[in-house]
């Protein structure tokens, strides 16, 4: 069984990856706030930032193999491991979850991160809870501790993080962000500039 996590480590904007993730995406309007919200602060902050392509922008559920992860043996060996355990996992929790919404309320930097974020939620983190049961015991456990998503990477890390209310930037205090379908994908380019997916997974509880 393993014990605690391997090391970490930062990699460059383009890099060669190979990380599983478990994701939401948002819907049309959601994804146009995100993209004008990140010009924005761009244009506000003066800070040099790196765009991925408005279609992938996502909010990641779990990080079943984790990009920055320096694993003991090769990533495609850690998933080929876990694939059986999560996929099962998936197939139940999609069974009997029914769809619900995000708020975020936030925006902000930290690290190399330009994020938007939202209150903890018990819908999300029950998901998270499961994911995590399925994959404890084979691999190490990767688990965001804040519910946020990453709608752009910073050429210079930021020293101390920094938030602002959301309406400090969109017109609005709230982006709802539905959650009906986890998507299960293979990144193969960091951060989310190439992927492919792997299975999807339609909230069909009630």
């Amino acid at each position: 069984m393993p014990s605690g996590r391997p090391p970490t480590r930062e990699l460059p904007f383009g890099a060669a990856c190979h990380a599983v993730n478990l994701q939401v995406r948002p819907p049309d309007d959601a994804r146009a706030a995100l993209v004008d919200l990140r010009e924005r602060m761009a244009a506000a902050t003066g800070l040099a930032m790196r765009f991925a392509p408005a279609g992938t922008l996502h909010l990641t559920v779990f990080s079943i193999v984790y990009v920055r992860a320096i694993y003991p043996s090769p990533p495609e060996a850690v998933w080929a491991s876990l694939e059986g355990p999560v996929r099962t996992a998936l197939d139940a929790i999609a069974s009997d979850t029914a769809p619900f919404a995000l708020a975020f309320d936030r925006a902000g930097v930290r690290g190399d991160a330009v994020i938007v974020a939202a209150e903890p939620d018990p819908r999300l983190e029950a998901i998270r809870d499961r994911v995590e049961a399925a994959i404890a015991g084979i691999a190490p456990v990767y688990r965001a501790a804040t519910t946020h998503a990453t709608v752009a990477r910073l050429a210079e890390p930021v020293a101390e993080p920094s938030s602002a209310p959301l309406g400090a930037w969109l017109d609005g205090p709230v982006l709802a962000w539905p959650i009906d379908e986890l998507r299960l994908v293979l990144e193969t380019r960091y951060p989310a500039l190439e992927e492919a997916l792997l299975g999807r997974y339609p909230l069909a509880g009630t």
